[in-house]
């Protein structure tokens, strides 16, 4: 090998037939350290034909250059560790971390500290998901809304449930004897028993497939998809709308069922409540009897109106607001269902008729006052408490993308209705 240095400085490598002779000389001699690594100036000379060439050349010798590498020098004392530098055997002692290299004294080595980076960043990285996608706004507003529900549903539980039970009127027959109702005229008593399931009818069941769609449908909508240059949401982010909603009509159907299930006591029409007909009772043990056999509080003789039937039609007006039921097939099959309901409670004479006709009422009108007001067709404290707890999808757009208010781009559904009822 043959250093050559033309007239500009620049060297070039080249090999020739000679014999390559050399030495050089390590100082330091572990896998890691470096001291000096230095080629010394030598004469390479051709063994058959350098006696030829001597004569025609002033001198058959080529003197090359001295080349030297300094490393960096690290603290080693230890020289006897050669072996370290076959593969293989390169091993970690206690003294040094995964390897020496950019060692910082003390700080561990660049794995040591990789290792360290990486443990931080799923630490910030799981504080950061908490902080900002689990404790948000957003998420604490649907906790309010759920504390509401679960507020209304108690206090139903006991001054609508327990109240009834108490006040309902008492016999001794051993069948329940009903008022006159022409629903039981038209509709035969029939009522299976479905085991593992609370209260075991089949309009529990139905109220639970219908519970189950809609909050299917909330968790895939739940995080919404922003349109790459206005930051508009252009689909979804309305999961947590949609659970307020659900939430917010079923506490307005508790307080109303609960200012009328307790008012007027009627004879309980329901065979499986022949038992609870036979013995007065105070009010504590009304309160056992509704509110200490488990969640959901059941009671018998809570009439008017039929719970059931009202959060059925809850349910459904829930669907048709937020685009569940677009198409003909999906909502003849939904509605299907819910007449099952409907019709089993009658035939299992958990309510006469005018409790179902009743709740058809609050259930269309209840949904008809509840979105005038969200949507800001009736203006008043009641609309503006609504609003301000409501998380809709312009709320998370206008929150994600600040620019929306500096470029004048209107956010989507946010409606602004000219209205002059305030309420």
């Amino acid at each position: 090998m043959i250093l050559n240095q033309d007239h500009d400085g620049n060297s070039t490598l080249a090999l020739d037939g000679a014999d390559l002779v050399g030495t050089s000389k390590t100082n330091g001699s572990r896998y890691g350290s470096a001291g000096t690594v230095s080629t010394e100036a030598y004469t390479a000379s051709s063994s058959s034909s350098s006696s030829q060439e001597s004569s025609s050349s002033p001198s058959n010798a080529n003197s090359y250059q001295h080349l030297s590498l300094d490393l960096a020098t690290f603290d080693n004392s230890d020289s006897s560790e050669d072996s370290r530098l076959l593969p293989g055997q390169h091993s970690r002692d206690s003294s040094y971390s995964y390897s020496d290299i950019s060692s910082d004294g003390g700080g561990g080595g660049f794995y040591d500290r990789l290792a360290r980076h990486h443990r931080n960043h799923r630490s910030h990285g799981a504080c950061y998901f908490i902080g900002n996608s689990v404790f948000t706004r957003q998420n604490f507003k649907v906790a309010v809304s759920f504390a509401l529900w679960f507020i209304s549903y108690m206090i139903m539980g006991v001054f609508g449930g327990s109240v009834a039970y108490l006040h309902f009127e008492r016999s001794d027959r051993n069948v329940p004897d009903p008022l006159p109702d022409y629903g039981y005229d038209i509709i035969p008593y029939y009522c299976p028993v479905i085991p593992h399931v609370p209260h075991g009818n089949v309009q529990s069941i139905v109220l639970f497939i219908l519970y189950a769609l809609i909050l299917s449908g909330a968790i895939l909508r739940w995080k919404p998809q922003y349109h790459p240059k206005s930051g508009i949401v252009i689909w979804g982010g309305d999961g947590r709308l949609i659970l307020q909603h659900l939430c917010h009509l079923n506490c307005l159907v508790f307080l109303t069922r609960t200012s009328t299930v307790g008012l007027t006591g009627l004879p309980q029409p329901n065979p499986k409540c022949v038992e609870q007909q036979h013995f007065p009772v105070t009010f504590e043990n009304a309160l056992k009897f509704v509110m200490g056999r488990g969640f959901p509080p059941h009671a018998c003789g809570d009439l008017v109106y039929s719970g059931h039937v009202g959060c059925t039609l809850i349910c459904m007006a829930v669907l048709h607001r937020h685009g569940y039921l677009k198409t003909w097939l999906v909502a003849s099959l939904v509605w299907a269902i819910a007449t099952i309901g409907i019709y089993f409670t009658i035939s299992c004479r958990s309510h006469y008729s005018v409790d179902v006709m009743l709740a058809f009422y609050f259930g269309y009108f209840l949904p008809e006052w509840y979105f005038n007001r969200c949507d800001g067709r009736v203006r008043g404290r009641v609309s503006k408490l609504i609003r301000r707890l409501e998380v809709r999808p312009s709320d998370l757009a206008l929150a994600e993308y600040e620019d929306i208010k500096e470029n004048g781009v209107e956010a989507v559904d946010s409606p602004q209705y000219p209205s002059t009822i305030s309420v």
